[in-house]
């Protein structure tokens, strides 16, 4: 059926609306990474090991709870799920900015927001896949783009109110994106459609999650793209929660004595604009490969991984400053090689009526792989160095990278849907 002006007009109003609350979700995920260390000083007591622990709480609330919500989205339908979800962990975050001490912490911001965020990506992926066919890497790409502007944007006003007001600036980030996302849940509410699923036959719903979870362990390729995402959460994670901390340590423990202004700063901002360059540039060209090379999202997946693993493991280990932001720019191009296909990828194998329940199990897994990897880092930094924690943990890229081929290799070409519309 032709696409009508209004939904041709609707399908990116939808977009920019998922992609703000995308971008919502990991400004304040990067909050904590970036203000970890006026955290610890106002909060004095945890080891690293637990403030570590925090995120490991975050990723394995999210990890457990994300099949729910792909149960909820065939319950409540998706739009209502979004909104829940939202209004969820911006409450939390706005919470966390009152919090005392570490167990409020882990509550708060660790299992709460956990389990607010990951009632949103299922369900925003699947209504952009269903609006969007031909446009689909693209769409699926500017969605995943509001992860960059949101992380790099907090980095910035974490280090402004670190800055100027270290005793309490911390909490006033909370405060201001759980208020901003309060009331930009109100929008969601109002402007996103209640659109009811895809019906491929007559009477035929989406799959529940037991089916989408049987399709997918049928389909090799489908559990090792899950385990690459999972080594990849587990990677970036590390990356995420202590290059600041690494950054603003002195040159004698490992670090390059960056202020407390400038290391949440550069810690995101070499990066993220590398993935927004790799994303860009990726997605088009699988938007434009795709028909002619069905493999081209695993294959730039590979890709993206491969170029990420020596990235990471180098960038602790520059002799200077601007050379480790070099190989953090690097290591942004290969995330955002990877990121372009990071749905997009698992739908070349997944019918479109398992979409919304496999992306919880897709989720489900990636983080439960990735959740012990904070508090892993916290403990190897505290007793060695984040200098060769973090290069260690560059590793979990390489052992993806050889998931996604192998997938690519012997499954793909079996597992593949011939119509991913």
């Amino acid at each position: 059926m032709p696409e009508s002006k209004s939904d041709a007009r609707y399908k990116w109003v939808m977009l920019a609306l998922l992609a703000f609350t995308y971008f919502l979700m990991h400004a304040t995920r990067q909050v904590f990474n970036s203000s970890l260390t006026d955290i610890k000083a106002a909060l004095p007591g945890p080891t690293d090991a637990e403030w570590g622990f925090t995120r490991t709480a975050f990723l394995f609330a999210y990890g457990l709870a994300v099949p729910l919500a792909g149960i909820a989205a065939d319950m409540l339908r998706r739009k209502w799920v979004v909104v829940v979800g939202a209004l969820m962990f911006t409450a939390s975050v706005f919470g966390t900015g009152y919090v005392d001490g570490f167990v409020g912490m882990l509550v708060l911001y660790g299992l709460l927001n956990g389990i607010g965020q990951c009632m949103i990506p299922a369900s925003a992926s699947s209504l952009i896949a269903q609006y969007h066919t031909e446009t689909r890497s693209t769409a699926l790409s500017i969605y995943q783009s509001g992860l960059y502007f949101g992380i790099v944007l907090a980095s910035v006003l974490s280090g402004l109110l670190s800055e100027y007001c270290p005793d309490t600036g911390w909490r006033w980030a909370f405060w201001g994106f759980g208020a901003a996302g309060i009331i930009w849940t109100l929008a969601l509410a109002i402007f996103v459609r209640d659109t009811p699923p895809l019906v491929h036959k007559a009477g035929e719903e989406r799959a529940s999650f037991k089916e989408a979870a049987l399709a997918m362990v049928s389909k090799p390729t489908a559990i090792l793209l899950t385990f690459a995402f999972g080594m990849l959460v587990f990677g970036s994670n590390c990356f995420r929660t202590f290059m600041p901390h690494f950054l603003r340590q002195s040159v004698e423990a490992g670090g390059f004595g960056v202020d407390k202004f400038w290391a949440p700063i550069h810690s995101v901002i070499w990066f993220y604009l590398g993935s927004f360059i790799g994303i860009g540039t990726g997605a088009r060209l699988s938007d434009r490969l795709a028909r002619r090379y069905p493999a081209i999202r695993i294959n730039m997946m590979i890709v993206g991984l491969a170029l990420s693993a020596p990235a990471m493991a180098a960038m602790v280990y520059m002799p200077s400053l601007p050379l480790c932001c070099f190989m953090m720019f690097v290591f942004g191009i290969g995330g955002g090689f990877f990121d372009c296909s990071l749905y997009s990828g698992l739908f070349e194998v997944v019918a479109p009526r398992y979409r919304a329940a496999a992306m919880g199990v897709y989720l489900c897994g990636a983080f439960l792989i990735g959740c012990p990897a904070t508090a892993v880092l916290g403990y190897v930094g505290q007793h060695f160095s984040y200098q060769h924690g973090i290069a260690m943990f560059g590793g979990t890229y390489a052992i993806g990278a050889i998931a996604v081929l192998a997938a690519r290799v012997f499954f793909f070409r079996r597992d593949r849907v011939e119509t991913p519309v």
